[in-house]
This record gives C-alpha cells, sequence and structure tokens, in this order.
C-alpha cells in the first residue's frame, strides 16, 4: 500500500524558497543598516571619548565609517544575491538544453 506524498512538488516549492531566502538576507541587512546608523547616532557622546587617527571616533563614524559600512552592506547584498539566484540559474540552464 503506497502512501500518499505529503511534499510539494519541486516546480512549486523552488520559489517559495528563493523568496524566503531573499527576504531573510534583505531582513538581516536591513537589521544591520538600521543598527548602525542608530547605535552611532544615539551613542555619539560617548564614542567621542574615544579617539581613531587622532580624531573622535563619533566623528569617524560619521564621517566615513558608516559609509563605508553601506559599502560592505551592499557588497554582502550582492554576494548573497548570486548566491540564493546561482541555483535558479543552473535549472534555467539545464531547462533551455
Amino acid at each position: 500500500m503506497k502512501t500518499p506524498s505529503t511534499s510539494i512538488p519541486e516546480t512549486k516549492s523552488a520559489p517559495h524558497h528563493y523568496w524566503r531566502r531573499t527576504k531573510r538576507l534583505t531582513t538581516a541587512l536591513l537589521l544591520c543598516w538600521g543598527l548602525l546608523s542608530f547605535f552611532s547616532l544615539f551613542f555619539a557622546r560617548e564614542l567621542s571619548e574615544w579617539h581613531f587617527f587622532s580624531w573622535p571616533l563619533s566623528f569617524y563614524l560619521a564621517a566615513q565609517g558608516l559609509t563605508l559600512s553601506y559599502v560592505l552592506i551592499l557588497a554582502i547584498y550582492s554576494i548573497g544575491m548570486r548566491w540564493i539566484q546561482r541555483p535558479r540559474q543552473d535549472d534555467k540552464n539545464d531547462k533551455d538544453e
């Protein structure tokens, strides 16, 4: 006696899996962006006591550090999306051949 299959066919679960991973990556990076922005401004007075290359750390974070962090977040997003989309591209190439 055969048991009914409870798994979702591959064609229907693949887009769901793709969007779930995309939303996780986007949510995590937006959270990093928000926390970096909030904490560097909220704790500016405390950070100004520390110096980085003879400048107060709060000034450095506002002038350059956060900008570099945002560029790093964009690079992580780009690499992450390429990694997430790779299986979909492989499947698309297999169907074309």
